[in-house]
């Protein structure tokens, strides 16, 4: 995974770097270091790297600087190092204008300082992080999938975070939604790496770091110690989401939570009342949502039930003839009973909403009467067709 800015800002090692720009970058991931000194070592950059430029092949021409500093931003580096004091006194300001503009790091190094030392120390972090990261995610996958991590194995592994002691416990899950299928399997990989990345930027801070787990296209969190670190879970579920749509605006993610528990015992049960959320925002369409499960409603009594055929009887039962209906006569019974009963059984509101005159209404609401033998006008009919349509979305998740 590799190491946070600011985390390696905090280390004693690399008290010498002082940082002049993009001080809102710094929650961003380093994965390496690259030496890069001319604009044509630029493809040559990969993502997350942390750049080190001395100036010797950048000319006095700011307008080169600035096509360096642009273009290592488009490859998707963390920020920049430069040692001034021999072919640079400082960062110009332009470039800090850029840097502050791109939440792009950017931190000066004295000349007298050995560029060799300091990549040394923030590569062996990084590696250090990467051990300890491979170690984290077989904690969590064993927590959540095989229940064979004790309390005090948990606490004797994280007893480096910073946490003092555990005091809740919740999982969060971020689903990567949009990501076509035809992408080749090194492409998907590289991805996949840094929407975890992306997810972990957000969700670790300079003292606590992310207990996460990456798996296929979701990354699972496991949150601790919410109440001391997290304000609101809305606008830490969206910084997440922003953090990644900055690297893939064109994909969406939905965030979804589990109940908070006190006990280490009830992680497993909190990961899978995310899961149950996710599944319910997916059956509703949803997508860039937060949703806890806590608010799912019905939708936690239909996530319960393992048994799919049982919920095809139900749903053959209560809609099952009229959209057999609509398939035979090639109508819209369907969509007109899913608005009336979304508007509460209200003619004008329905109406309204499919652009259809009342008297026509009435006329195909009495035909879905007719169709299904039931009285929409009853309550409890209406709440158990309106679950028909609950268990349909589920069935086609």
């Amino acid at each position: 995974m590799g190491v946070r800015f600011d985390q390696l800002l905090s280390m004693p090692e690399l008290k010498e770097l002082k940082l002049v720009a993009g001080s809102n970058g710094t929650y961003k991931i380093v994965r390496w270091v690259h030496v890069v000194e001319t604009p044509d070592l630029l493809d040559y950059v990969q993502s997350d790297e942390l750049i080190i430029l001395t100036g010797m092949g950048v000319s006095e021409k700011l307008s080169d600087f600035v096509e360096l500093i642009e273009g290592l931003i488009e490859k998707n580096a963390v920020g920049l190092i430069l040692n001034v004091g021999k072919y640079f006194d400082k960062v110009p300001d332009e470039i800090k204008r850029i840097a502050d503009e791109k939440e792009f790091a950017i931190l000066e190094l004295p000349w007298k300082i050995s560029i060799a030392e300091i990549t040394k120390v923030i590569c062996e972090e990084i590696v250090k992080r990467h051990m300890e990261d491979i170690t984290n995610q077989d904690l969590l996958m064993n927590i959540i999938f095989f229940n064979k991590v004790s309390y005090e194995d948990f606490a004797k592994k994280l007893s480096d975070y910073s946490y003092g002691s555990f005091k809740t416990y919740r999982v969060a899950i971020v689903s990567m939604e949009g990501l076509p299928n035809s992408e080749d399997d090194q492409r998907l990989a590289g991805i996949k790496q840094m929407f975890y990345n992306s997810v972990n930027g957000a969700a670790s801070d300079s003292r606590h770091r992310a207990i996460s787990y990456l798996v296929n296209k979701t990354v699972i969190l496991l949150l601790l110690n919410e109440k001391d670190r997290y304000t609101n879970l809305n606008i830490f579920a969206d910084m997440i989401r922003e953090n990644c749509k900055n690297n893939f605006p064109e994909l969406s993610f939905s965030i979804s939570m589990g109940d908070v528990y006190t006990e280490f015992s009830q992680i497993r049960r909190s990961y899978q009342e995310a899961e149950k959320a996710l599944k319910a925002a997916r059956a509703e369409g949803s997508t860039d949502a937060n949703v806890f499960y806590s608010e799912i409603g019905a939708y936690k009594l239909l996530t319960e039930i393992e048994n799919r055929e049982l919920l095809k009887r139900y749903y053959l039962d209560t809609l099952g003839k009229l959209e057999q209906y609509d398939l035979q006569s090639h109508s819209n019974y369907m969509e007109i009973l899913y608005t009336f009963l979304q508007e509460d059984g209200s003619y004008i509101q329905t109406a309204s909403r499919l652009f259809m005159h009342r008297n026509t209404l009435l006329y195909k609401i009495n035909k879905i009467h007719e169709i299904l033998k039931v009285d929409l006008s009853d309550p409890k009919t209406r709440f158990e067709i309106n679950l028909g349509f609950m268990v349909k979305k589920i069935l086609n998740e």
